[in-house]
């Protein structure tokens, strides 16, 4: 049994948050609160290990909501803007996204290099908010409840003798819930 990501070799039960789900969800409320050019910036090696979700939920956000035109490319190039802006300023001047989705908390220190004002001139929102970053907006992976439901899943394991990779792995996905801030636009309850 793990928690956080599936494996495939072996094949394990497992508790996680929703990553799909959250992400189709943060862009409800993005829309929902006027935004209407949503971007996305993540490396493609921590979506990798999500087989692909947080992609995958952007994506059909954007195919259900936004004609052609108004879809952006996500920005993937997180280790070169690490070490340079100049990639990260160029796919903002090209794509114009008025509100950005991602997992660090440096974007913000980004946008403030390029003079740009987080909440005030484009909406910052946190693929997993937390505590300690609280004026930020964004989605809360809610991973107290993935731990209950993890050590559920372990103990009835534990009661029904089971031992080894299950024939049958069995997945818990666990909502994740939105969370204001001053990052972006307050969002109104869908």
């Amino acid at each position: 049994m793990v928690t956080g990501v599936r494996t495939r070799k072996p094949a394990l039960s497992f508790a996680c948050a929703d990553h799909y789900g959250l992400a189709l969800t943060a862009f409800e409320h993005a829309l929902a609160a006027g935004y209407r050019r949503p971007g996305l910036v993540l490396d493609p090696v921590i979506d990798e290990l999500i087989e692909g979700r947080f992609t995958a939920g952007f994506m059909t956000g954007q195919m259900k909501f936004l004609e052609k035109a108004a879809r952006l490319a996500p920005f993937t190039a997180i280790c070169a803007a690490r070490q340079d802006l100049v990639s990260f300023e160029r796919w903002l001047a090209k794509t114009r996204p008025d509100v950005v989705f991602t997992l660090y908390h440096e974007v913000e220190r980004w946008l403030s290099q390029l003079g740009l004002k987080a909440g005030k001139d484009i909406g910052l929102v946190q693929y997993e908010w937390r505590a300690d970053h609280a004026h930020w907006a964004g989605m809360d992976q809610r991973n107290d409840l993935v731990g209950e439901a993890a050590v559920d899943m372990l103990v009835a394991m534990v009661q029904h003798g089971e031992k080894g990779p299950p024939a049958w792995p069995r997945a818990t996905l666990i909502t994740s819930q939105w969370v204001d801030g001053r990052t972006a636009r307050c969002m109104p309850t869908l």
